[in-house]
């Protein structure tokens, strides 16, 4: 049971019986923790749309088991105001977060590395979800948004957090260092691999230049960051379950005013 107040972000809410929540939140102190908020859809209570996403609290918790009850809710200040694309790539980290975050299990780096993140999505300007050239077609190459460094070091922080952290300087098993000039396969939970002489076209495994500008958290190459990407979904997809995450389908290009599959390969 836990009485005191402790610092947490709302995640994810969903309707329960006739005027509840069931939420689930990031704590510092508690890690992932689902709880039902009683009275929340009351439109006449003081916390009628109050519980939703980036929202920043001091909440208390009683009962036990896997659902607790939150006991008391100080709300610090409005919820961090995620538009655009930095609104998609939000959700996107919440839901990753109850996807891949046991309960229970403090975490309190990933709690200030999401508040960081939160804070730059806030306040970093993202690309519009346009196309670079209106007249774009399939053939053309998915633009880069510019919130995307940001993106990629909290998903790499987090599988570091959750021991999966990964090597890009060395290859697996302790071999020798990543060089340029050479193409790599990755293996997840093991790490990267030299492609031989017969397999170093430009379009098999990964460069070694964009595996040494990854760990040097250089993103400002659409090449490197669309490696990163491949290379961070290989690394959560054993976590995942080999389900995927609802939230890639709000990348359509539909939500851009475009009829071709463009924009839909954003996280």
């Amino acid at each position: 049971m836990s009485d005191g107040l402790s610092p947490a972000y709302v995640l994810h809410s969903r309707k329960y019986q006739d005027s509840s929540l069931i939420v689930e939140l990031l704590t510092r102190d508690e890690g992932r923790i689902s709880a039902v908020v009683r009275g929340a859809r009351n439109k006449r209570g003081r916390q009628a749309g109050i519980w939703q996403p980036f929202m920043p609290l001091l909440v208390s918790f009683f009962g036990r088991g896997e659902l607790r009850t939150v006991k008391h809710a100080e709300f610090l200040q409005t919820a961090f105001h995620l538009t655009g694309d930095n609104l998609l790539l939000g959700l996107y980290v919440n839901e990753l977060l109850v996807r891949v975050l046991g309960k229970f299990e403090a975490m309190p780096d990933v709690f200030s590395e999401y508040q960081v993140l939160l804070n730059e999505l806030a306040t970093i300007d993202g690309v519009s979800g346009e196309l670079a050239n209106s007249t774009a077609t399939v053939a053309e190459p998915v633009p880069r948004y510019r919130n995307q460094a940001a993106l990629r070091a909290f998903e790499l922080q987090l599988l570091a957090e959750l021991g999966y952290g990964i090597s890009f300087t060395a290859e697996a098993g302790g071999g020798a260092a990543v060089a340029s000039g050479q193409r790599y396969r990755f293996v997840a939970e093991e790490g990267f691999y030299r492609l031989g002489a017969g397999n170093d076209s430009s379009d098999a495994g990964y460069p070694g230049e964009h595996l040494l500008a990854i760990e040097a958290r250089q993103f400002d190459s659409d090449a490197v960051d669309r490696s990163a990407k491949y290379i961070i979904r290989l690394a959560f997809a054993g976590l995942l379950g080999g389900k995927p995450l609802k939230a890639r389908e709000l990348f359509k290009p539909i939500a851009y005013g475009v009829e071709a599959t463009i924009a839909k390969d954003k996280i």
